[in-house]
């Protein structure tokens, strides 16, 4: 892996203050990576690695939860010490192209998410994690605790020689969101108790 470039910069938030840092691998956006640190001295930090959605985090959707994934992490981190990882790749890497025809098959067609994207031809969730684990290591973290629903990230990490132990990141259903969660637990093996598919 090519090393990136590294900015940072003080950040304030409502949850308090964070040091921002930026690791960019290129000039492309989706290259970038973001990291709000909390001070986790003598602490195992809490980690929350999350990928853009636009849709969820900034203008609110009410169809996924990714905007109380983001508020929570944060506040949690803020709380408790850690790191926040961001990655610019929505649609859990598929992209906004794919994700967005993929939302107006669900709208239209009453297909869950996973079905969407594989009518589309598209992997159901095709990120990686290296760059995750080397800004974990820019930090000498060699084990912590992963805010998380989803095995993939524990194993992603965990490949990197990363010791990470899962803690529960689940929101609850809201009729309005309810199916996305049931496809994401029954068909994307994420870890979630309301749907039978974490102990």
């Amino acid at each position: 892996m090519t090393l990136p470039e590294i900015a940072k910069s003080p950040l304030n938030t409502k949850y308090g203050p964070f040091d921002l840092y930026d690791f960019a691998w290129s000039k492309n956006e989706q290259d970038n990576v973001l990291a709000l640190v909390s001070d986790f001295t003598g602490k195992t930090p809490l980690v929350r690695i999350q990928s853009a959605c636009y849709t969820g985090e900034i203008f609110e959707s009410t169809d996924c939860d990714c905007h109380w994934q983001l508020e929570t992490g944060l506040h949690r981190i803020h709380e408790e010490g850690g790191i926040f990882i961001y990655m610019l790749c929505d649609g859990r890497g598929a992209g906004l192209l794919t994700k967005i025809r993929g939302m107006n098959i669900t709208a239209t067609e009453g297909l869950d998410t996973a079905e969407a994207y594989k009518k589309l031809g598209s992997p159901l969730d095709p990120r990686e994690y290296k760059r995750a684990a080397f800004i974990l290591q820019y930090f000498g973290v060699t084990s912590c605790l992963l805010l998380t629903n989803n095995p993939r990230k524990v194993a992603g990490l965990v490949d990197q020689g990363i010791e990470a132990k899962r803690v529960a990141h689940m929101s609850d259903p809201t009729p309005l969101n309810e199916a996305y969660l049931r496809s994401k637990a029954r068909k994307l093996g994420h870890m979630m108790k309301p749907f039978g598919t974490d102990a």
